[in-house]
């Protein structure tokens, strides 16, 4: 096999291909996701040599961010291309802060671009002759300087002499291009002219000449670049009221300006260029989406970051001193990154000032995000991951195959002479899956998710099977936990520090083993509701948790009255079934961890933290008069909590919503169990409401339900019909609604700051009106008395 890369200097889909399939050849990879590419290579001249692929990078929405500087204006929205989590929702963050305080400043105070070549004479003497010479040749230099490009300007000529040798600095300006090539071109037509000009002048003649000699600072930090400025000198400047430090950033001015003095001082220590937080990280993202040199990013990160006192809050400040970028030229041209640039406006000639002065707005609003995460304890919550005592081998996509899958179909359908014969694995399934997001934030290094899989197989009888299944590979409730943890941590001290007490006792915990134990239940009226579950994977040593089920179509039909009347009498029987028999389903086990009773009210800064904070954050979702109702259901938990468990309770689904929800043939179908617990029957009734009903909903309608569901849930047996007789059914279902608000809405709620839920203002609304409508039940019944 040839060592030579085929097609050297064609750009050509055929000479990619080649490539690609030499490169194939020579490592023994597969390289599928270069199979194809949405470049076009004979556009790619000038871009890239022996093209062979392309790759993608996550781009992630930052802002929006108010600018109020001299060529970015108005409201604008950064495309960050990343694949560092937390970097866009932490630069957000500073941007809804920076905004809500007024706004960003920007300039740009100069545009330079340099190349630094260096002679070497005879002798000092001699460089010192040339150097004299050169002074007087700068009209002739101009002259020089236009040959190559109408768009660059010789501004300075500076001259620094070390014994013979003589670094001369040609300074330009490049108009909307970064710069580099165009000064290369330009500084090397000067040289050709010095040197042909000089060449029988003994006297002055230069011996050897490079075009760089490295005091240029190209692509490297630099104190000289730091002070002379290279690229875009570029600053930013906002004001931060105390209100908004607190409500978005959750802390204070006078912690934030601790903090500040403290890396101030370490940052001399080390022997740090300038001062900053982590503005590299806006810089990289945006030059990766706009097509500029990314090989710039180290000395273009380079930033003198400060903060001050302003009467009661906060002024921060940032300088960009080389911040090199262009909008014409190079990767700009590129049209995913030239789309990019179109969006910030800034696309082609007249956007570079433009463009320099929203890296600049973006890298001080994640500066001021970052250090306030920082000195709220937030920063290493949003970058935690679970500690283990030792390697665990995790399952792969490519461990869902015939050897995995025999054991576990041969033990489901209770065949041990059942045979795999094929594994055919689909794009994994994404949905509003809140469960499999959050143990990703968790832990995402391993597989999780619904998988789609097409399995044929061979019975014990000799029959030939192929079933269209889906694998759910479950993550840990630990996970979880973490997810949520890292979720809440740009929520405020207050509730990160309170999940960090409370969230281990919480639903979550357990939840990948509490599923896998709904579906080895032998109990008909809860198997007549699951999907139909063809085998499971419990292993501890992988922590690999999978259920292996039907795969079940979204039908996509309205709940219409009919139809949750059809879902609350299908859980009903399972609420049934069980109701009155806690003390037994609690003794098997299988339910794991459940909370005890008083822990609704033991947890009480939880859930006041999670509404607080959500009232804040998003007062058009819960409005003060909301805050202060669901405020007062936690005050006062302590009572309702215990006459809610002194009601007879069952086994409940949890999270009994159309999202979890599904028809076959008919019959309604009820997954994702991971949740599922001991409580009120009720409870799956007012979830299912608030998703269902909407605000003109009456209490009648609300009345009916109940009253089938009570009927239902009686009609199991003579036990369920004895209590469902012997307790106020109506009553039950206020205190499930109480504990709905407090609970799961506070939670969603303060979720729905992070992670958007389309579901939730939808149902916040019918949840507060399902509040009301008893309120107006209790007022009627007042004055009837």
């Amino acid at each position: 096999m040839s060592d030579t890369v085929p097609g050297r200097g064609q750009y050509s889909e055929s000479a990619r291909r080649r490539r690609l399939e030499w490169l194939r050849s020579r490592s023994g990879a597969a390289l599928k996701s270069l199979e194809t590419t949405g470049l076009d290579a004979q556009r790619l001249v000038g871009n890239v040599e022996n093209f062979a692929g392309s790759i993608e990078v996550p781009v992630g929405l930052a802002g929006p961010l108010l600018f109020a500087g001299e060529t970015a204006r108005g409201s604008i929205v950064a495309p960050l291309a990343t694949t560092e989590g937390a970097l866009v929702a932490s630069a957000s963050r500073g941007a809804r802060a920076v905004s809500e305080s007024g706004g960003v400043a920007t300039a740009v105070l100069s545009q330079r671009m340099n190349r630094v070549p260096s002679f070497e004479f005879a002798d000092l003497a001699t460089a010192r002759r040339f150097t004299g010479w050169l002074h007087a040749q700068r009209s002739r230099l101009d002259e020089q300087v236009r040959l190559v490009s109408r768009h660059t300007r010789l501004v300075e000529v500076d001259p620094y002499q070390i014994g013979r040798h003589l670094h001369v600095r040609f300074v330009f300006e490049t108009a909307d291009a970064a710069g580099q090539n165009m000064t290369t071109a330009a500084t090397w037509q000067i040289c050709r002219w010095l040197t042909d000009t000089l060449a029988g002048e003994e006297r002055m003649r230069p011996r050897r000449l490079l075009l760089e000699g490295n005091l240029s600072g190209d692509k490297k930090v630099t104190a000289g670049s730091m002070l002379l400025g290279r690229g875009s000198r570029v600053t930013a400047e906002c004001r931060l009221s105390r209100e908004v430090l607190a409500s978005v950033l959750k802390t204070t001015p006078e912690a934030m300006l601790r903090g500040y003095a403290t890396t101030v001082m370490g940052a001399q220590q080390a022997g740090m260029v300038g001062f900053g937080i982590n503005a590299a990280n806006v810089v990289a993202a945006l030059f990766l989406a706009t097509g500029q040199d990314v090989a710039c990013v180290h000395e273009s990160g380079l930033s003198v970051f400060s903060l001050e006192t302003d009467d009661d809050g906060l002024l921060a400040t940032m300088l960009l001193p080389n911040l090199i970028v262009g909008t014409v030229g190079g990767g700009t041209a590129l049209p995913h990154q030239r789309d990019l640039l179109d969006l910030l406006g800034c696309a082609g000639p007249g956007g570079v000032r433009r463009f320099a002065e929203i890296v600049a707005g973006f890298a001080l609003a994640l500066d001021v995000s970052t250090l306030a995460a920082v000195v709220s304890g937030q920063f290493a919550e949003a970058h935690q991951r679970l500690g283990r005592a030792r390697r665990v081998e995790w399952l792969r996509a490519d461990d869902l195959d015939t050897a995995l899958l025999q054991p576990v179909l041969a033990q489901g359908l209770g065949d041990p002479h059942l045979h795999v014969t094929r594994v055919e694995r689909g794009p994994q399934l994404y949905g509003d899956g809140i469960a499999s997001e959050l143990g990703a934030l968790g832990e995402s290094r391993k597989l999780t998710g619904i998988h789609p899989l097409r399995v044929a197989w061979t019975d014990g009888r000799g029959n030939a099977v192929t079933c269209d299944l889906v694998a759910k590979v479950k993550s840990r409730g630990e996970e979880i936990v973490a997810g949520i943890a890292r979720l809440v941590s740009l929520c405020g001290p207050e509730v990160s520090q309170a999940w960090s007490r409370w969230g281990g006792s919480s639903e979550f915990q357990d939840a990948h083993r509490r599923e896998l134990a709904v579906y080895r239940r032998p109990d008909r009226p809860l198997r007549e509701l699951l999907p139909r579950c063809y085998g499971l994977l419990e292993d501890d040593e992988r922590e690999a948790y999978v259920v292996l089920m039907e795969r079940l179509l979204d039908d996509r039909e309205p709940w219409t009255r009919d139809r949750v009347a059809h879902a609350v009498r299908a859980i009903a029987a399972v609420h049934g079934h069980w109701l009155g028999r806690d003390e037994e389903l609690l003794a098997e086990g299988w339910l794991r961890q459940v909370s005890e009773p008083a822990l609704l009210a033991k947890s009480a800064e939880l859930w006041e933290a999670l509404v607080r904070h959500a009232a804040a954050d998003q007062p058009h979702l819960l409005d003060a008069g909301r805050r202060d109702l669901v405020l007062g259901i936690v005050r006062d938990a302590g009572d309702w909590t215990q006459e809610m468990y002194a009601l007879p309770r069952t086994l409940i689904h949890n999270d009994f919503n159309p999202r979890n929800l599904a028809m076959r043939d008919g019959r309604l179908i009820a997954y994702d169990w991971e949740l599922a617990t001991v409580g009120l029957p009720q409870r799956d009734v007012v979830e299912l409401l608030a998703f269902t009903l909407d605000e003109g909903a009456t209490a009648a309608d609300v009345d009916d339900v109940l009253e089938l569901h009570a009927r239902a849930v009686a009609a199991v047996s003579p036990r369920a019909s004895r209590l469902v007789a012997g307790c106020d059914w109506h009553h039950g279902y206020r205190l499930a609604l109480r504990e709905f608000l407090m609970t799961r809405l506070a939670l969603y709620a303060a979720g729905h700051t992070q992670r958007e839920f389309g579901f939730l203002p939808g149902v916040v609304r019918t949840a507060f009106h399902l509040w009301q409508l008893e309120q107006t039940r209790d007022e009627q019944t007042r004055e009837g008395a």
